[in-house]
């Protein structure tokens, strides 16, 4: 009778261990899922953030429903007004034109960070295609290059870069110069050939 006394109660102390031990594994799961949902929250904060690089002179939050595609150099790409520091997308100043619309619309990649899609922006010569997809209109927009190299802004910081509001639609693609340093802002110049709907 002792005998399956001490058995009966060696069972219970061994269950006891056992969901002890369980619960603190499960405590401690959830602690490291908390920990990472909070990091995931504050990393989405931080990127939801406006972000002045190459000194966009707007603080307007908004994300354009865009994509761009530079078929020779394999981008295709979102497009963002609510962050520049984001993989996989470019930046559209708000301040800018719209897609497709007149005056000139500005689009600012990395070339070094964040994906880097504007890493070969100085392999694009005269008459290379460039389109945006607005996926809010349905509508897409084809432009064409027609200069690139040509327009380096040494002096973005005291002279911030003003785009045109009226006269033929014009995209520019800008980055920074030389690569991986902000000493000067590097254009591309583009005009609009063509819009179709999709």
């Amino acid at each position: 009778m002792r005998k399956y006394r001490i058995l009966s109660v060696s069972i219970i102390l061994s269950c006891l261990l056992f969901s002890l031990i369980m619960a603190q594994i499960i405590f401690d799961k959830m602690h490291e899922v908390d920990e990472a949902q909070k990091s995931l929250k504050a990393y989405k904060e931080r990127m939801s953030d406006p972000v002045n690089a190459l000194d966009p002179s707007t603080n307007k939050v908004g994300v354009s429903n865009g994509e761009l595609i530079i078929p020779k150099l394999e981008v295709d790409c979102t497009i963002r007004s609510d962050t520049v520091n984001a993989y996989d997308a470019v930046y559209h100043y708000p301040e800018s034109s719209g897609f497709g619309q007149p005056g000139e619309c500005g689009i600012l990649g990395h070339r070094t960070t964040y994906s880097g899609l504007f890493r070969n922006i100085g392999d694009l010569e005269p008459g290379d295609q460039v389109i945006i997809k607005d996926l809010i209109l349905k509508k897409k927009y084809t432009y064409q290059v027609t200069s690139n190299g040509d327009d380096i802004r040494w002096d973005y910081k005291t002279n911030p870069i003003r785009f045109a509001q009226e006269g033929e639609a014009r995209l520019l693609l800008i980055t920074c110069y030389p690569p991986g340093e902000k000493s000067a802002a590097y254009i591309t110049h583009c005009k609009l050939i063509s819009t179709s709907s999709f």
